[in-house]
């Protein structure tokens, strides 16, 4: 697919305070030569010494685009944070923008996406029952093997795309209104550990942890909103392990393995817009099972050893792959 040419859909490329993450977000996006870029930075945090540098740098990142292109800035004098921040900046990016491609500074995306997920928001522009379209592929799952892409009823945010008609129904509050999540969660076909991971999260949120994604997926579940997924991850989540990350940073057993992208090379679609379910599932125990989840928890209390675990993780998968789905 990288291979035709294509009018890339404008980007919203998201930043805060590493520089070496936008040049390389900005390099991956050279190939496509996206002609109208939105670049929004957070502010610096007072009580981090430094970091007022370092956004500056993020900010001079925009000099880098050099192919004709129509660049918007946002930046903040002082931080946001992720919740009011990126949400905020999202805002903005679809108040100019009636679709468009969503990029944090750490999902690296490939021409692959760039390509595919604007095909995506063109066919599905005036559906009401696809929300999204997410560029990350957890486990590389898929039910039917001979469509570039199906449905999902998750919506991830390492590396999308999405439309205005969704976002404006965005309320980045909506953790703290919602009187009893459990009702909410009981509209999905979740597995058990997925319904109590989302519930888990939205408490935080309405407790105060500041983030913005949250949000976006208890819209999904109102909405009864489908994401369209690739058969193959065509967007790399470098940042998961790195210590500079706000959430994640440190070990996380699956971190290699997305940070690996494939391709897509023909756009098939799926015989109906509907949900995969046995893929969601799979995706779901994969994700919540219990001996990944504790080499994620060894390796972050004995970081010495990651590469050991990392190695003795990857046998188990080979010889014993059932270990994975438990």
């Amino acid at each position: 697919m990288s291979t035709r040419p294509f009018d890339c859909a404008p980007v919203l490329l998201l930043g805060f305070n590493r520089p070496d993450y936008m040049a390389a977000q900005i390099a991956a996006l050279r190939p496509a030569r996206p002609g109208r870029l939105y670049l929004a930075v957070d502010g610096p945090r007072a009580d981090r010494r430094g970091e007022g540098a370092l956004c500056r740098q993020v900010r001079e990142c925009a000099a880098l685009i050099d192919w004709p292109c129509e660049v918007k800035t946002l930046f903040r004098e002082s931080n946001l944070g992720c919740k009011y921040g990126v949400s905020g900046a999202i805002t903005w990016f679809f108040e100019n923008e009636p679709e468009g491609i969503v990029l944090e500074d750490d999902c690296r995306p490939t021409v692959d996406f760039l390509c595919f997920a604007t095909g995506m928001l063109a066919r599905y522009r005036d559906d009401s029952r696809v929300g999204a379209i997410c560029g990350f592929n957890f486990f590389n799952l898929q039910s039917d093997k001979m469509a570039s892409y199906h449905f999902s009823r998750h919506m991830d945010v390492w590396g999308w795309a999405s439309w205005r008609r969704v976002w404006k129904d965005y309320d980045v509050d909506v953790a703290g209104k919602i009187e009893n999540v459990s009702e909410l969660m009981a509209k999905t076909n979740a597995t058990a550990y997925f319904k109590k991971f989302y519930m888990a999260l939205a408490r935080a949120v309405s407790n105060g942890l500041s983030t913005w994604d949250v949000q976006f997926s208890l819209l999904f579940i109102q909405k009864n909103y489908l994401s369209v997924v690739p058969k193959v991850r065509l967007v790399a989540n470098v940042g998961l392990a790195d210590p500079r990350a706000t959430h994640t940073g440190g070990y996380v057993y699956w971190s290699r393995e997305w940070a690996r992208t494939g391709v897509v090379d023909v756009c098939t679609p799926p015989a109906a817009v509907a949900c995969d379910e046995a893929a969601d599932r799979l995706r779901e125990r994969i994700e919540g099972a219990i001996l990944p989840r504790g080499l994620t928890w060894l390796g972050a209390k004995c970081p010495r050893l990651c590469g050991m675990i990392s190695g003795i993780g990857g046998m188990l998968e080979k010889i014993l792959p059932f270990l994975f789905r438990l």
